[in-house]
Protein backbone atom coordinates (compact mmCIF):
# COMPACT_ATOMS: atom_id res chain seq x y z
CA UNK A 1 0.00 0.00 0.00
CA UNK A 2 1.58 3.73 -0.75
CA UNK A 3 1.68 5.96 1.73
CA UNK A 4 0.46 8.87 0.01
CA UNK A 5 3.60 10.91 0.24
CA UNK A 6 5.73 12.05 -2.65
CA UNK A 7 9.29 12.24 -2.02
CA UNK A 8 11.12 15.31 -4.16
CA UNK A 9 14.51 16.29 -4.59
CA UNK A 10 14.44 20.08 -3.60
CA UNK A 11 17.72 21.28 -5.35
CA UNK A 12 17.63 23.53 -8.51
CA UNK A 13 17.13 21.92 -11.81
CA UNK A 14 19.19 24.58 -12.69
CA UNK A 15 22.35 25.09 -10.95
CA UNK A 16 21.99 22.23 -7.87
CA UNK A 17 21.75 25.07 -5.25
CA UNK A 18 18.75 24.07 -2.48
CA UNK A 19 15.80 25.57 -2.86
CA UNK A 20 14.20 26.71 0.31
CA UNK A 21 10.70 25.18 1.28
CA UNK A 22 8.12 24.49 3.71
CA UNK A 23 6.19 21.19 4.70
CA UNK A 24 3.20 22.15 2.03
CA UNK A 25 5.24 23.33 -0.54
CA UNK A 26 3.93 23.45 -4.08
CA UNK A 27 6.03 25.96 -5.74
CA UNK A 28 10.02 27.04 -5.08
CA UNK A 29 11.96 29.71 -6.16
CA UNK A 30 16.18 29.18 -6.14
CA UNK A 31 17.69 32.39 -4.55
CA UNK A 32 21.14 31.12 -6.44
CA UNK A 33 20.29 31.49 -10.22
CA UNK A 34 16.35 32.75 -10.01
CA UNK A 35 14.94 30.27 -11.33
CA UNK A 36 11.28 28.91 -10.47
CA UNK A 37 9.89 25.91 -10.53
CA UNK A 38 6.57 24.46 -9.23
CA UNK A 39 5.46 20.52 -8.23
CA UNK A 40 4.27 18.98 -10.76
CA UNK A 41 1.32 15.79 -9.00
CA UNK A 42 1.41 14.59 -12.90
CA UNK A 43 5.09 13.55 -12.59
CA UNK A 44 5.65 12.05 -9.31
CA UNK A 45 9.07 13.67 -8.03
CA UNK A 46 8.99 16.03 -10.59
CA UNK A 47 9.63 19.82 -10.12
CA UNK A 48 8.63 21.64 -13.77
CA UNK A 49 10.12 25.54 -14.34
CA UNK A 50 7.77 28.40 -14.16
CA UNK A 51 8.10 31.63 -15.16
CA UNK A 52 8.95 34.22 -12.08
CA UNK A 53 8.66 38.01 -11.38
CA UNK A 54 8.86 40.16 -8.28
CA UNK A 55 6.71 43.34 -7.90
CA UNK A 56 8.39 46.58 -7.17
CA UNK A 57 8.36 48.75 -4.59
CA UNK A 58 10.42 52.02 -5.12
CA UNK A 59 9.08 53.87 -2.06
CA UNK A 60 9.59 51.62 0.88
CA UNK A 61 11.16 48.47 1.93
CA UNK A 62 9.84 45.09 1.97
CA UNK A 63 10.11 42.60 5.28
CA UNK A 64 9.59 39.77 2.76
CA UNK A 65 8.15 38.28 -0.16
CA UNK A 66 4.83 36.13 -0.46
CA UNK A 67 3.97 34.04 -3.77
CA UNK A 68 1.24 35.13 -6.07
CA UNK A 69 0.18 32.82 -8.87
CA UNK A 70 -0.30 35.15 -12.35
CA UNK A 71 -2.69 32.88 -14.27
CA UNK A 72 -3.83 33.86 -17.87
CA UNK A 73 -7.07 33.50 -18.65
CA UNK A 74 -10.06 33.19 -21.47
CA UNK A 75 -13.39 34.40 -20.02
CA UNK A 76 -16.79 33.89 -22.70
CA UNK A 77 -20.04 35.24 -21.43
CA UNK A 78 -22.32 32.81 -22.76
CA UNK A 79 -25.54 34.89 -20.48
CA UNK A 80 -25.81 37.21 -17.67
CA UNK A 81 -29.19 37.18 -16.20
CA UNK A 82 -29.77 40.28 -13.88
CA UNK A 83 -32.52 42.78 -12.78
CA UNK A 84 -32.22 46.41 -11.41
CA UNK A 85 -30.63 49.59 -12.68
CA UNK A 86 -27.70 48.32 -13.20
CA UNK A 87 -27.94 45.13 -14.92
CA UNK A 88 -24.47 45.30 -16.43
CA UNK A 89 -20.86 43.70 -16.66
CA UNK A 90 -19.23 45.58 -13.26
CA UNK A 91 -17.40 43.07 -11.31
CA UNK A 92 -14.21 41.60 -13.27
CA UNK A 93 -16.60 40.05 -16.15
CA UNK A 94 -15.97 44.03 -17.50
CA UNK A 95 -12.34 43.76 -16.62
CA UNK A 96 -11.66 40.79 -18.34
CA UNK A 97 -14.31 41.57 -21.46
CA UNK A 98 -14.92 45.44 -21.33
CA UNK A 99 -18.34 44.30 -22.23
CA UNK A 100 -21.83 46.20 -20.55
CA UNK A 101 -23.86 43.53 -22.07
CA UNK A 102 -24.47 41.13 -24.31
CA UNK A 103 -22.59 37.95 -25.08
CA UNK A 104 -18.68 38.76 -25.21
CA UNK A 105 -15.50 37.46 -24.47
CA UNK A 106 -12.03 38.16 -23.54
CA UNK A 107 -8.74 37.56 -22.25
CA UNK A 108 -6.41 38.93 -19.26
CA UNK A 109 -4.45 37.23 -16.46
CA UNK A 110 -5.72 36.66 -12.69
CA UNK A 111 -3.52 37.29 -9.84
CA UNK A 112 -4.28 35.13 -6.95
CA UNK A 113 -2.25 34.42 -3.67
CA UNK A 114 -0.84 31.31 -3.71
CA UNK A 115 -0.78 31.13 0.71
CA UNK A 116 -3.36 30.21 2.83
CA UNK A 117 -5.73 33.23 4.02
CA UNK A 118 -8.76 33.59 5.03
CA UNK A 119 -11.49 34.02 2.24
CA UNK A 120 -12.30 37.81 2.43
CA UNK A 121 -8.96 38.71 2.35
CA UNK A 122 -7.69 36.62 -0.29
CA UNK A 123 -10.71 37.55 -2.54
CA UNK A 124 -9.62 41.40 -1.65
CA UNK A 125 -6.18 40.88 -2.98
CA UNK A 126 -7.46 38.93 -5.99
CA UNK A 127 -9.90 41.58 -6.84
CA UNK A 128 -7.12 44.75 -6.40
CA UNK A 129 -4.02 42.88 -7.96
CA UNK A 130 -5.85 41.49 -10.97
CA UNK A 131 -7.31 45.09 -11.67
CA UNK A 132 -4.15 47.00 -10.92
CA UNK A 133 -1.55 44.99 -11.71
CA UNK A 134 1.62 46.60 -10.52
CA UNK A 135 4.92 47.47 -11.96
CA UNK A 136 7.53 44.50 -11.78
CA UNK A 137 11.03 44.63 -10.37
CA UNK A 138 14.02 42.61 -11.90
CA UNK A 139 14.77 38.96 -9.97
CA UNK A 140 15.34 39.07 -6.52
CA UNK A 141 17.24 36.82 -4.70
CA UNK A 142 14.75 36.45 -1.98
CA UNK A 143 13.31 33.57 -0.27
CA UNK A 144 9.56 32.79 -1.81
CA UNK A 145 7.79 30.24 0.45
CA UNK A 146 4.97 29.47 1.35
CA UNK A 147 2.93 28.88 -1.78
CA UNK A 148 0.74 25.81 -1.02
CA UNK A 149 -1.77 26.02 -3.44
CA UNK A 150 -1.54 24.82 -6.76
CA UNK A 151 -2.22 25.76 -10.56
CA UNK A 152 -5.33 23.81 -10.15
CA UNK A 153 -6.19 25.63 -6.77
CA UNK A 154 -5.39 28.59 -8.26
CA UNK A 155 -8.22 28.13 -10.78
CA UNK A 156 -10.41 27.35 -8.43
CA UNK A 157 -9.52 30.91 -6.48
CA UNK A 158 -10.01 32.58 -10.12
CA UNK A 159 -13.93 31.31 -10.52
CA UNK A 160 -14.89 31.96 -7.17
CA UNK A 161 -13.15 35.73 -7.38
CA UNK A 162 -14.95 36.41 -11.01
CA UNK A 163 -18.36 35.12 -9.49
CA UNK A 164 -17.68 37.25 -5.69
CA UNK A 165 -17.06 40.27 -8.00
CA UNK A 166 -20.57 40.16 -10.06
CA UNK A 167 -22.21 38.86 -6.83
CA UNK A 168 -21.51 42.15 -4.98
CA UNK A 169 -22.79 44.41 -7.77
CA UNK A 170 -25.83 47.00 -7.29
CA UNK A 171 -28.20 44.92 -9.73
CA UNK A 172 -29.59 41.40 -8.80
CA UNK A 173 -27.76 38.70 -10.37
CA UNK A 174 -30.31 35.79 -11.37
CA UNK A 175 -27.86 33.66 -13.67
CA UNK A 176 -24.56 33.80 -15.09
CA UNK A 177 -23.49 30.92 -17.64
CA UNK A 178 -20.02 31.91 -19.09
CA UNK A 179 -16.72 29.41 -19.89
CA UNK A 180 -13.30 30.42 -18.60
CA UNK A 181 -10.23 28.63 -19.94
CA UNK A 182 -6.74 29.25 -18.05
CA UNK A 183 -3.61 29.02 -19.72
CA UNK A 184 -0.21 28.23 -17.82
CA UNK A 185 0.17 30.27 -14.51
CA UNK A 186 3.33 32.26 -13.63
CA UNK A 187 5.00 32.82 -10.25
CA UNK A 188 4.70 36.35 -8.61
CA UNK A 189 6.86 37.34 -5.56
CA UNK A 190 4.57 40.32 -3.44
CA UNK A 191 6.67 41.94 -1.01
CA UNK A 192 4.91 42.82 2.37
CA UNK A 193 5.50 44.90 5.57
CA UNK A 194 4.88 44.32 9.55
CA UNK A 195 1.91 46.86 10.87
CA UNK A 196 0.72 45.95 14.56
CA UNK A 197 0.93 41.96 13.77
CA UNK A 198 -0.42 42.15 10.74
CA UNK A 199 0.81 41.47 7.35
CA UNK A 200 0.29 43.51 4.51
CA UNK A 201 0.80 44.20 1.40
CA UNK A 202 3.48 46.80 0.42
CA UNK A 203 1.60 48.06 -2.54
CA UNK A 204 -1.85 48.76 -1.48
CA UNK A 205 -1.95 48.08 1.90
CA UNK A 206 -4.44 45.24 2.03
CA UNK A 207 -3.97 42.39 5.00
CA UNK A 208 -2.37 38.87 4.15
CA UNK A 209 -3.38 37.73 7.68
CA UNK A 210 -1.23 37.61 10.69
CA UNK A 211 2.48 37.80 11.21
CA UNK A 212 3.65 34.02 12.64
Amino acid sequence: MGSGFDLVLLDCKNCGAPLAGEAEDVAFYCTACRSGFRYDSAVPGHLAPVEVAFVATPHRAAEGYVPFWVLPAEVRILDRDAAGLAATFNGLLSFFTGADAGSYEGQRSFVLPAFPLPIPEAVDLALRYTREFPTLDELLGERLTGGVYDRGDARKLAEYVLLASEVEQSDTLKDLDYVMNAGEPRLLGVPWVGDRGIRRDAVFGLPMGRLQ
